[in-house]
């Protein structure tokens, strides 16, 4: 039995900006099969939208938390509607 397609908002606050996590998030993304978006904002945190299985999604964090220099010290998380149609996972500018 597969698990639902669930659409998660993170924000993710540490050290996440100019030490390659838009980079890693696509690469573990890409390798999981998921979709979405990933971008920094002004105040150095750095938004994503991510949609799969939620187990999936929580192996994604779990790996970025692995990833050095990378610094994860919260993530705010919120339920969004799920995107029929979304292809890939890929950087906002």
């Amino acid at each position: 039995m597969s698990e639902e397609i669930v659409r998660k908002k993170l924000i993710f606050k540490g050290e996440v900006q100019f030490v390659g996590f838009r980079f890693q998030s696509k690469y573990i993304a890409d390798t999981l099969g998921l979709t979405g978006y990933v971008e920094n904002l002004p105040d150095g945190d750095v938004l994503m939208e991510v949609q799969g299985q939620p187990g999936v999604i929580q192996e994604m964090i779990l790996r970025l938390h692995q990833k050095r220099p990378i610094r994860i010290d919260s993530i705010e998380e919120e339920d969004m509607p799920v995107k029929k149609r979304e292809k890939g996972f890929r950087y906002m500018w």
